[in-house]
């Protein structure tokens, strides 16, 4: 009976600590998109791949950015969010909020896509150089012909 109740705590426990999910975030080509949970005081986001690198560190409420200025950090809402998307920067990000007296770790699934063209960029004209001289070729035929 001891060793069934102990298999069986040690299973609550192991689901207790399992990995985080990835939530899904949606961006378009150089727009931005921000990170759904705050770091107010000390935390780090991270692009996870084949060498993780941290992009954005808050320490002591100061923010630093590893990107060049495309990481921001929102002191008021302690958000963090990536400006000028490129599609390279699809992947998986990590944020640890260090916070609390214990550390919370999120994960993110980014995915970054061109933006589709909309009707009102189909519609506008091509050029109005070529309307105009079009105008000028049929108003010289007529006014030659009459």
């Amino acid at each position: 009976m001891r060793s069934i109740l102990s298999i069986v705590l040690l299973l609550m426990i192991g689901l207790g600590v399992s990995s985080a999910q990835n939530v899904v975030l949606n961006g378009v080509v150089w727009q931005s998109v921000a990170f759904p949970d705050a770091v107010k005081k000390s935390g780090t986001l991270t692009h996870q791949g084949d060498s993780p690198q941290t992009i954005g560190d808050v320490t002591g409420s100061r923010f630093t950015d590893f990107r060049e200025g495309r990481v921001q950090w929102n002191s008021a809402t302690g958000l963090f969010s990536i400006s000028g998307l490129k599609v390279e920067d699809s992947g998986v990000y990590a944020l640890l909020n260090n916070d609390a007296d214990r550390s919370k770790e999120y994960q993110y699934r980014l995915n970054v896509n061109a933006a589709a063209p909309s009707s009102a960029d189909l519609l506008k004209p091509v050029g109005m150089f070529s309307i105009v001289n079009c105008v000028l070729v049929v108003c010289a035929v007529l006014g030659y012909l009459g």
